[in-house]
């Protein structure tokens, strides 16, 4: 996960959890243009934003471990192969009949 990825995740994991943290304090103790009847609501749609982005972020990050195990096993299947065209080559060099003159 590149650095700006984390940066993001973190500005917005901040704020889902500032908003959550400011529907729980203000229910019940402040009326804010009359919004008060919903506040609960604002909880439960505050905390699923959070929740949201826990979950975008695990996605993201066993995403990218699986994406770099099957980088290296392509890799390791590369310098397989290469090393088995490089041994055909040497059977080749071996094999060829000395032309004596």
């Amino acid at each position: 996960m590149n650095k700006n990825r984390l940066v993001f995740y973190g500005i917005f994991g901040g704020y889902q959890f500032l908003v959550f943290l400011f529907t729980v304090l203000v229910d019940g103790h402040l009326d804010l243009l009359g919004l008060i009847p919903f506040i609960s609501w604002f909880k439960y749609i505050a905390f699923f934003g959070f929740l949201l982005m826990v979950a975008d972020f695990a996605y993201v990050w066993f995403d990218s471990r699986k994406v770099k195990k099957e980088h290296d096993d392509l890799r390791l299947e590369n310098n397989t192969l290469k090393a088995k065209v490089y041994d055909l080559q040497e059977k080749d060099k071996n094999t060829q009949p000395v032309s004596r003159s």
